[in-house]
């Protein structure tokens, strides 16, 4: 079975910063916390928009600060998905 999630992503830093677009309810802790990196679009749903919009360590708490863990963050040095922690 394939993954065919709606899912916008860029490279930022050492992290992948991926938004969910179906769990996006357009809180914007994410904009308000890291507006360098993401915004909303025309729907109000968060997009990425800036690999450099901030350090690695503000993506990671805009995307902690998402109400619906609409926010996926990768590092890529390791692969391991950072946030939202899996469970095992």
């Amino acid at each position: 079975m394939s993954d065919q999630r709606n899912v916008t992503t860029k490279q930022i830093g050492k992290y992948q910063v991926s938004v969910i677009r179906e769990k996006c309810i357009s809180a914007a802790s994410c904009v308000a916390i890291a507006g360098g990196v993401f915004e909303l679009d025309e729907e109000g749903i968060a997009r990425v928009i800036s690999q450099e919009g901030n350090d690695d360590e503000t993506k990671l708490l805009a995307a902690q600060s998402c109400p619906t863990a609409a926010i996926e963050v990768i590092d890529t040095e390791t692969g391991v998905q950072v946030w939202p922690i899996e469970s095992e």
